[in-house]
């Protein structure tokens, strides 16, 4: 298969053989989806005469589906195989009609490909210009023998394969193209979160403004609330966080592996409450509190995971010096963490709740997020002066943030009897799981992300991060 980027549509192919009724349940989908979707475009192939039912017919014409004009396309000719010769005037108006198709057609039926096209013939001639033309939706008749090799050809695997004879073959496109419209919404939302996070979320940290993981990871459940509204299946709010953490690793300067872990892992929370609990009030307001116990913790979690035991020791040790030399009773660790996370968590479940009630986004906030969902695409070689991503990786290690929870840990360790044997391990340590966890973010290449979920059948998350990443400039 050719190493092309997917085509930016929901592609779909109606299989099946001659006669099968691939060309009726195109154009019952043409004139259902133009009724309720908007502008549909394309064409199908009015069938002449059958010698037999599961053979060809003696001609074909061409009807387009806007305009309902026809014209010659196919005629049977037994001396040639496949047993047909095009009309040539017809092809050349083909060219000129796929040339002439406007960015973002909400539908393009095509009907229907073949043998001619399994050989690179015929209708696939207009597949560059049509693929440019970037339609949120292509169905393509296909006979049940070519599929594979069409497939070669098109440089994509279809997103679903429906048999024209299925029953319910009509409402699993009329339903692919209800959950286009939830997979784009999903997208806007996780873009505008994604970009709302480089921008407002760098502002925030360069002014080291108190409590802002807080406020961020608030804005988080907000959002996903916000998009879950109309939603047939909330549970896929689950995906804008991720498609946010993914813009996150193309920031090109900033910290990296805590946003992106942090706003991973809100989404899963949230999604796993809305799931478990239900889209109500109840399961909203648990997913808000989960992200706020999250962005408390998640820290702390983190220098657990690098500086093990030693912490929680370091920390005793500390508690205990108070104590003595100033009559300073502090908490146990993890009384300190339980209340800083029970207190993250309400007031995060209380800006879900919020949102819950206004079901929409306040003003300002929609402000914020049309601009970041129009914000224009960065110019050809705006990011050539980014460092490789393994270099830029690398610069975590850098940072004083990175080395400060060590210092403090290794001067309580040798302040408390501790030998410097014990404080070159713990360093070794640091820095082996800090190599890890860059290594890999430094692996993450959101722009494959989306093929590789289509190459998994999961076709609406990958349309729905291929769409942030257009409208960030970035694919």
């Amino acid at each position: 298969m050719p190493a092309a980027s997917p085509a930016p549509s929901l592609l779909i192919a109606v299989t099946g053989l001659p006669g099968a009724g691939k060309t009726r349940l195109l154009a019952e989908l043409a004139a259902w989806h133009g009724t309720r979707h908007g502008r549909t475009e394309g064409f199908i192939a009015m069938a002449g005469d059958r010698a037999q039912p599961d053979q060809g017919a003696g001609e074909y014409r061409l009807q387009f589906v806007a305009t309902g004009e026809e014209v010659p396309w196919l005629v049977r000719d037994e001396t040639v195989s496949p047993p047909y010769r095009f009309n040539a005037t017809t092809q050349t108006r083909l060219e000129h009609w796929v040339h002439a198709l406007p960015v973002g057609c909400p539908l393009v039926v095509l009907d229907e490909f073949g043998k001619f096209e399994a050989r690179g013939e015929g209708l696939m001639a207009l597949w560059p210009a049509l693929r440019a033309a970037k339609p949120l939706i292509i169905a393509l008749a296909v006979r049940t023998d070519c599929v594979e090799e069409i497939e070669a050809r098109l440089g994509q695997r279809f997103d679903l394969r429906i048999a024209a004879d299925a029953s319910d073959a009509f409402t699993r496109l009329q339903t692919a193209c209800a959950d286009l419209g939830e997979w784009t919404r999903i997208g806007l939302f996780g873009g505008a979160a994604g970009g709302i996070e480089m921008s407002v979320g760098t502002a925030l940290h360069l002014g080291q403004v108190p409590l802002r993981g807080l406020a961020l990871s608030s804005l988080q459940g907000a959002m996903m609330t916000f998009t879950g509204f109309g939603l047939t299946q909330p549970g896929r709010v689950i995906w804008v966080p991720f498609i946010s953490a993914g813009l996150k690793a193309l920031s090109p300067g900033g910290s990296r592996i805590r946003p992106m872990i942090a706003i991973s892992m809100q989404g899963a929370l949230y999604g796993a409450s809305v799931q478990m609990v239900g889209w109500n009030v109840l399961g909203v307001t648990l997913g808000g509190a989960l992200i706020g116990a999250w962005a408390a913790t998640q820290g702390f979690v983190l220098q657990l995971l690098m500086l093990g035991g030693e912490m929680i020791k370091a920390y005793d040790a500390a508690v205990l010096w108070l104590a003595k030399n100033w009559g300073i009773t502090a908490p146990g660790l993890p009384w300190l963490v339980g209340a800083w996370a029970l207190l993250h968590g309400a007031a995060a479940a209380g800006v879900a709740f919020a949102a819950w009630r206004l079901r929409a986004p306040p003003q300002r906030l929609r402000e914020l997020i049309e601009r970041e969902t129009q914000r224009q695409p960065a110019a050809a070689g705006a990011t050539s002066a980014v460092p490789p991503r393994r270099w830029a990786a690398l610069r975590e290690l850098a940072r004083w943030q990175f080395w400060l929870p060590l210092v403090l840990v290794s001067a309580i360790l040798l302040s408390t009897g501790r030998s410097w044997e014990t404080v070159a391990w713990l360093t070794l340590r640091v820095v082996v799981v800090g190599v890890i966890l860059l290594t890999l973010v430094s692996l993450l290449r959101p722009a494959r992300w989306a093929d590789k979920l289509r190459r998994r059948g999961w076709w609406g998350p990958a349309l729905a991060f291929s769409g942030a990443l257009r409208r960030a400039g970035r694919e």
